[in-house]
């Protein structure tokens, strides 16, 4: 029998490779489904960790630490269409990295896991489960 799938955003990527306080609560909500995520996510954390890197709230060895620890989860990339994604982007007036796990997630039919508040108001706007 298949596991449920579940798109992850890089938000909770981040909290559970930096450790964070709600980094427990994502992976309980987790650990039944299969992840998938769009393949910009590896990109996009690649991005968080280079702006911690920035404001010095992170030194470089942390930094790969924490990219290989997201490397090695076991997240399923999935192509993103960009079609489809800027069309959300335009009608939502949102950023197109956020609509790409919108995306995802009404294209699959599976629930979006993410803390990104404005993300989850569209997302349920559109009848996308969030947990």
């Amino acid at each position: 029998m298949s596991r449920k799938q579940l798109i992850i955003d890089a938000s909770c990527i981040m909290a559970v490779i930096r450790n964070e306080p709600n980094c427990n609560d994502i992976i309980e909500k987790t650990k039944l489904y299969e992840l998938l995520s769009p393949e910009c996510i590896v990109f996009e954390v690649g991005n968080s960790l280079s702006k911690l890197l920035k404001r010095n709230l992170l030194e470089i060895p942390e930094a790969q630490k924490c990219f290989k620890l997201f490397k090695n989860m076991p997240i399923k990339l999935i192509e993103v269409n960009f079609d489809n994604a800027l069309m959300l982007s335009g009608e939502e007036k949102h950023y197109a990295y956020d609509m790409y796990y919108l995306d995802c997630a009404i294209r699959h039919k599976v629930p979006l896991l993410t803390y990104d508040l404005k993300l989850i108001k569209i997302a349920t706007e559109r009848g996308v489960k969030c947990l």
